[in-house]
């Protein structure tokens, strides 16, 4: 029995734990990416419609939304880079715990090789034993 299997098996929880986290993330930075995408889609309306205008209070109304979408575009591109840098984060986390996850299955694949080189070294010798008995039992005999 491999000793480190329980550490083994949290690191494999740790770094799914992390992988979910990460996935958590990435899905949030594809909605805020939707979002700003949508947000510039409607803000090229507005200016269309800032050029097509000619009523003075729907300009200032205009101009007003305009000025709101691109208050939304910065908010929305500030969150993207603070989700991006805390993506950055939990990625290096995730492949430390990968590495050491996969550190621990070489020291279990070495573990066991080495079992299995044990035990067929065991099962020679008990070969090798049979085999002389026989042959000494056959000596006598002759």
């Amino acid at each position: 029995m491999f000793r480190l299997e329980k550490i083994l098996s949290l690191r494999r929880r740790e770094e799914e734990s992390i992988r979910e986290e990460l996935n958590k993330v990435r899905l949030r930075i594809r909605e805020v990416e939707e979002e700003l995408d949508k947000t510039m889609k409607s803000r090229t309306d507005v200016e269309n419609q800032l050029r097509t205008s000619q009523n003075g209070a729907q300009l200032g109304f205009l101009l007003y939304l305009l000025k709101m979408h691109d208050d939304y575009i910065t908010l929305l591109k500030n969150k993207l880079t603070t989700l991006r840098k805390e993506e950055e984060l939990i990625f290096k986390r995730y492949m430390e715990k990968r590495t050491e996850r996969k550190s621990f299955e070489k020291l279990k694949e070495r573990y066991l090789e080495y079992e299995r080189s044990e035990t067929d070294r065991k099962e020679r010798s008990v070969i090798d034993e049979i085999a002389l008995q026989k042959h000494f039992r056959n000596m006598g005999n002759e």
